[in-house]
């Protein structure tokens, strides 16, 4: 056992702390371990220049009002002063639970994945960890810091809750206060930090979120090269296939790192396509990945990323066939063209009903603000009908104010009326629909959920 001493003014931290010899993870910057008491994680570093401690103070005093959003982040506690006695330089930080794993374990190649996937792992899960990911990047965007380091290996998730946890934040950027100590692993490094004409920041930050978002979706890295820039030098070869010569993988114009398997379902041997991904998604994608790609402003902002993806969950349906969840692609037409990313089959009718939630923006001023795809047991939630309101990560215990059912006599789909509060059907004569009572979901319908609520308007 090895005792650690750490600098006064810790956030709650005992003076002193025991670790064992034996290191839990060595990386290139230092070596890691955890307290005997499980509570704590301490990084000791290799080598610290003479300014670490000083930066490593900021970011303690930074942490001090994180309030609610200190749950996505593992935030430096404490500094440490010495090794049993010798001088060292380090950081302590609480440690994650143990229901949550390193994210590589859960995405790194395709191959895992569906593995993953024929155990009964949902690709719901995978999206509601992108959510968790995106959130932790707007956090630390909304007060003014980068992490400079995004990737993979930097973030630990319960893969059934979705919940995410950001590490390594004892490098963070914040613009003329604390600098870049770090640049990123290749593959999710932004280009221009490649090819050294910038250092790493908020901008910079945007392309790796953009990049490990897709990742935990689509199961593969959109930005990997595909051909050899240099066959001599790996080193050199990433610099050019990431930075000058960087290209997405589903460029329109551009094939040189085309894939050709995207796009045939998964459990054929294929790779997802951002095109499966709903419109606001693959919008998002190609900010950040064509026309942002080297024009860093033109990059999508984190909690951007955040939004799309908590509306994406009530796109969401399952296949009949290999039961896993994926985006009902109500943008194509026609509807038989809307099949299972994963194992190709096509949707079959009843096809799912498609409503537009709108809000008021100004009196008697109503615009669409997202999608909702219902089906036959598919409640209606109260957030769903609440003004500003985006999907909670998950719904379990939330009120249900409404429940989808098929009626087949009539050939379409009812939704049926939970709440206490009536709702009205403009226009058609204002049919109330009372609690108990239902309507039929055809295109057209515009229903009013009550006074303050939003609207929805059933596309097909």
């Amino acid at each position: 056992m090895a005792t650690v001493t750490l600098l006064a003014g810790s956030r709650g931290l005992p003076s002193q702390m025991t670790i064992p010899r034996q290191v839990a993870h060595h990386g290139g910057e230092g070596s890691v371990y955890f307290t005997t008491d499980g509570q704590y994680v301490v990084k000791i570093y290799h080598r610290a220049p003479p300014e670490k401690q000083k930066m490593l103070l900021q970011i303690l005093d930074l942490g001090k009002n994180l309030g609610e959003d200190e749950q996505f982040l593992a935030w430096p506690l404490g500094i440490v002063q010495q090794v049993d006695g010798k001088p060292s330089m380090g950081v302590v930080t609480r440690r994650v639970p143990a229901s949550h794993v390193p994210l590589y374990k859960l995405i790194y190649s395709p191959i895992d994945a569906v593995a993953q996937f024929k155990q009964g792992r949902s690709w719901l899960e995978y999206l509601k960890i992108a959510r968790g990911t995106a959130a932790a990047a707007r956090m630390l965007h909304g007060k003014g810091m980068a992490h400079a380091d995004i990737h993979l290996k930097n973030f630990l998730t319960n893969p059934v809750t979705g919940e995410v946890v950001v590490i390594d934040l004892d490098g963070l950027v914040v613009k003329g206060f604390l600098l870049p100590q770090v640049k990123g692993l290749p593959g999710f490094i932004a280009p221009e930090v490649i090819m050294g004409k910038s250092k790493p920041d908020e901008l910079t930050d945007r392309h790796s979120v953009a990049v490990l978002v897709l990742w935990i979706l689509l199961l593969r890295n959109v930005m990997l090269t595909q051909r050899c820039y240099d066959d001599e030098n790996q080193t050199r070869d990433d610099e050019l296939g990431y930075g000058q010569y960087a290209c997405f993988s589903e460029h329109p114009s551009d094939r040189r790192n085309a894939l050709p398997q995207v796009g045939t379902p998964l459990f054929q041997n294929g790779a997802l396509s951002y095109r499966v991904l709903t419109p606001k998604l693959q919008e998002l994608t190609e900010r950040a990945l064509i026309q942002g790609l080297h024009e860093p402003p033109k990059r999508p902002q984190a909690v951007e990323w955040e939004r799309a993806l908590a509306e994406a969950y009530d796109v969401m349906v399952s296949c009949p066939s290999c039961r896993q969840s994926f985006f009902y692609a109500y943008w194509r037409q026609p509807q038989p063209q809307r099949q299972c990313p994963f194992c190709g089959t096509g949707v079959r009718p009843p096809f799912p009903a498609v409503l537009e939630l709108m809000e008021a923006r100004a009196k008697g001023v109503h615009v669409p603000v997202r999608p909702l795809v219902l089906y036959h047991g598919l409640p209606l939630f109260a957030d769903m009908i609440e003004p500003g309101r985006f999907p909670p990560f998950t719904r379990r215990g939330a009120p249900i104010l409404g429940q989808t059912i098929w009626d087949a006599m009539q050939g379409c789909y009812r939704l049926g009326n939970l709440s206490d509060m009536p709702w009205q059907v403009l226009g058609g004569g204002g049919i109330r629909v009372g609690r108990g009572a239902s309507v039929a979901l055809r295109p057209g319908l515009l229903l009013n959920f009550g006074d303050g609520k939003r609207l929805a308007r059933v596309v097909e």
